[in-house]
């Protein structure tokens, strides 16, 4: 069973370590860590197998004279917070820095433990919705510990709150805070604290004074903004320590993947519409119930190539003020590093400014919000259909002839009547 896991293990080490960001992204990867509190020795095996996957890492102590920006620009793609207990990380490291830095579309991963949880840490994750617990509290579990005071919590694949992101958390053992979580959307649960766990100080014996109590506590959370930047909060940093990386291998590898942007990375590619016949909009504007057709491929990064991604739950909106159509759109062709979506559709008898909008968001895959916005005019005076092409009209035309056909019988027998009757006059 050992040789086993064993064999596992180094599968899944092998497979990170051929994976790599796409060539779009910067490699730059920046660690902080408090030489008090960490030994940057002891985490040298999982630095290993992040520049293995092409990060460029560069470990600076908390205390060092280190920024996020120079002169307005990011100096890094990916910052990994060690526990700390500063208020603020090297030079100019604080919370409000660490958000700049998110909502610029940098990474960030941050790791603390119940000892120590640094005030800019604390500011930057509680805005992301993230609230880890105070320190010295623990979660603290009486069914599933694997230690004698039950402070080490064993976990399974049921506290996996998000399967894109997590495989597997089978053998990975956890001891560390936990953290609620607001109930914003962009927010990414990644691992659920276990029913019988609950959360409590480590320097009281009370249980009735708990802070957070079985599922509505989370060990491990992340975030994805709408700029496809994504964080990470981890209250456990022995996850990541020379003596448990191999136990936790997968664990790990899944969540530096997914935070550094090598795993659940999709992108839009050739949006295009026309006419059905295949006449573009360049060459005839849209106008009011034309047939047009709207066709969009999804790419997925592989950890080496861009690769066709297949989902059925894909849905387009053509929208004035609000949506007009909603339709799911079909697979059409598969190409080498593509798939190829469509919907046709007959346009709304509404003119205006629409657009048409793919918005995919689903929790641990990059967005995707590709919009074309376009103008839809109405008929043109000579495009409107004649009165004989109008059903409703034919109830008018008939009454038209008919009153026309009777008028001229009357006519005829007005004028005929009229003479039969002047010709008895004269022969009497």
């Amino acid at each position: 069973m050992k040789l086993l896991q064993t064999l596992c293990s180094f599968v899944v080490v092998a497979v990170a370590l051929a994976a790599h960001p796409p060539p779009s992204l910067s490699t730059k990867t920046l660690v902080v860590f408090d030489p008090k509190l960490v030994t940057i020795a002891d985490y040298s095996s999982w630095i290993q197998q992040l520049e293995s996957t092409g990060l460029e890492v560069v470990v600076t102590e908390s205390t060092a004279d280190v920024s996020l920006f120079s002169n307005g620009a990011r100096q890094f793609q990916n910052v990994i917070v060690l526990p700390a207990k500063q208020r603020t990380l090297g030079s100019d490291i604080t919370g409000a820095s660490l958000l700049n830095f998110f909502n610029d579309g940098g990474d960030v991963l941050v790791i603390t433990s119940p000892e120590a949880v640094s005030e800019s840490v604390r500011t930057f994750v509680n805005e992301l919705g993230i609230f880890p617990s105070p320190k010295q509290h623990s979660i603290v579990d009486h069914f599933k510990f694997a230690s004698e005071d039950h402070n080490v919590i064993k976990l399974s694949n049921d506290n996996i709150a998000n399967k894109a992101v997590l495989s597997s958390t089978e053998h990975v053992t956890y001891q560390g805070s936990a953290a609620l979580l607001s109930n914003n959307p962009l927010i990414v649960p990644l691992l659920q604290a276990p029913t019988t766990s609950y959360t409590k100080s480590s320097k009281e014996d009370d249980t009735s004074a708990t802070w957070a109590i079985g599922k509505q506590a989370y060990l491990a959370a992340g975030l994805q903004g709408l700029n496809n930047a994504r964080a990470v909060w981890i209250g456990d940093e022995k996850l990541f320590t020379n003596s448990q990386i191999k136990q936790n291998s997968g664990f790990v590898n899944d969540i530096s993947q997914w935070v550094f942007q090598i795993k659940n990375v999709i992108r839009a590619t050739s949006v295009s519409h026309s006419h059905v016949d295949g006449t573009t909009y360049e060459e005839t504007p849209y106008k009011i119930k034309d047939e047009v057709q709207y066709t969009i491929g999804f790419q997925q990064w592989d950890g080496s190539n861009w690769v066709p991604f297949f989902a059925d739950d894909i849905q387009f909106e053509v929208k004035l003020l609000d949506p007009y159509h909603r339709l799911n759109l079909t697979l059409l062709e598969t190409t080498d590093d593509s798939a190829i979506y469509q919907a046709t559709f007959p346009l709304p008898d509404k003119h205006g400014v629409f657009s048409f909008h793919t918005d995919y968001k689903r929790p641990g895959l990059s967005f995707v919000d590709e919009k074309v916005i376009l103008s839809i005019r109405h008929l043109a005076n000579d495009e409107y259909p004649r009165s004989w092409e109008i059903t409703n009209s034919w109830v008018y035309i008939t009454s038209a002839i008919v009153v026309f056909i009777g008028w001229f019988v009357f006519l005829l027998a007005f004028i005929y009547g009229k003479d039969s009757k002047d010709e008895s006059k004269k022969e009497k």
